[in-house]
């Protein structure tokens, strides 16, 4: 009753800002998966440590180039992050469903609806805005309504097509900053759940969080430094991103096998017990019937007694 009231209570407020959307859209929402409490505080504190770390960098330091470039190389960091996690994503979730037996493989296939619609949603609010974008200065120039027609045709039809153009224009400027802002929430929101991921096993999130992180420090290699810090300072920062999320992921695992007992065996359905298997020839021992009732494991059917042979 209570979890249902909370979870129903989630979508109105989420509706009101587009990042509270794109939260409730981007993050994990299976309802029987496995959720620490300590590890979502350490997730929160890595990132609240990393945010601080980087607004300390840009004030202590003197800037490498200009603050446009830096913002931009930080939105290209951002797309990279998101086509390494799809791409890493895609071949994780190919390989772990692919490993998984048959019964655990359709169930994994179900639940691919979770990084789905993060991805759709994405990718649908990106496009929107993107239309909505080019559409607004074609308005402005007159070539979606025609305004020579509007004036010949009198004062009425002119001043409707003005109340049309500034509707149009409100309308769009308002579904270009509100999808904007929600696939920009919903892409920050999907590289810390790996794109929901954590939906289909509560293992992949911690397997593919390495190795965006390492993918993105490589980049950063190839990248200028955004400050003028000294060599130690600026690879120690650079550094910090990657080792601590390797540490939490590996602890992560380590937390889900003797907390939870969730092992990679088992989330393959591979796990067996360790029974040993009979010898081939000799008939396995049967367990002993109960009173009065014949044994069903028997090896050989009981055979039918005879009087001895008299002359």
């Amino acid at each position: 009753m209570n979890s249902d009231r909370r979870r129903t209570s989630v979508v109105p407020r989420s509706v009101r800002n587009p990042f509270g959307l794109a939260a409730a859209v981007t993050r994990d929402s299976r309802a029987d998966r496995i959720q620490d409490d300590i590890v979502q505080r350490l997730r929160s504190g890595r990132t609240a440590v990393g945010v601080v770390a980087t607004v300390w960098m840009l004030a202590a330091y003197p800037l490498a180039q200009s603050g446009e470039d830096i913002l931009l190389g930080k939105l290209v960091d951002v797309l990279a992050g998101c086509a390494i996690t799809f791409v890493a994503g895609l071949v994780c979730l190919s390989v772990f469903i692919g490993a998984a037996r048959p019964p655990l493989r359709r169930l994994y296939v179900r639940r691919l609806t979770g990084p789905g619609s993060a991805l759709g949603a994405i990718l649908g609010c990106a496009a929107l805005a993107a239309g909505v974008a080019t559409l607004l200065p074609r308005l402005t120039r007159g070539e979606i309504i025609p305004w020579a027609d509007a004036r010949s045709a009198g004062i009425l039809v002119w001043l409707l097509c003005l109340l049309l153009f500034l509707v149009l224009l409100l309308g769009g400027l308002i579904v270009v900053v509100v999808a904007a802002l929600f696939t920009l929430g919903a892409v920050v929101y999907a590289l810390n759940s790996c794109f929901r991921v954590g939906d289909v096993h509560e293992l992949l999130p911690a397997l593919i969080s390495p190795f965006l992180v390492w993918a993105l420090f490589v980049l950063s290699l190839f990248d200028g430094p955004d400050v003028a810090a000294p060599p130690l300072v600026l690879y120690g920062f650079l550094l910090g991103g990657p080792l601590s999320v390797t540490l939490l992921s590996v602890w992560e695992i380590r937390r889900l096998n003797r907390r939870y007992g969730v092992t990679f065996r088992s989330a393959l359905g591979r796990e067996r017990d360790a029974v040993p298997e009979p010898v081939v020839g000799i008939p396995a021992q049967a367990p002993p019937p109960a009173s009065g009732e014949p044994s069903p494991y028997a090896v050989y059917p009981p055979q039918p007694t005879y009087p001895p042979y008299s002359s």
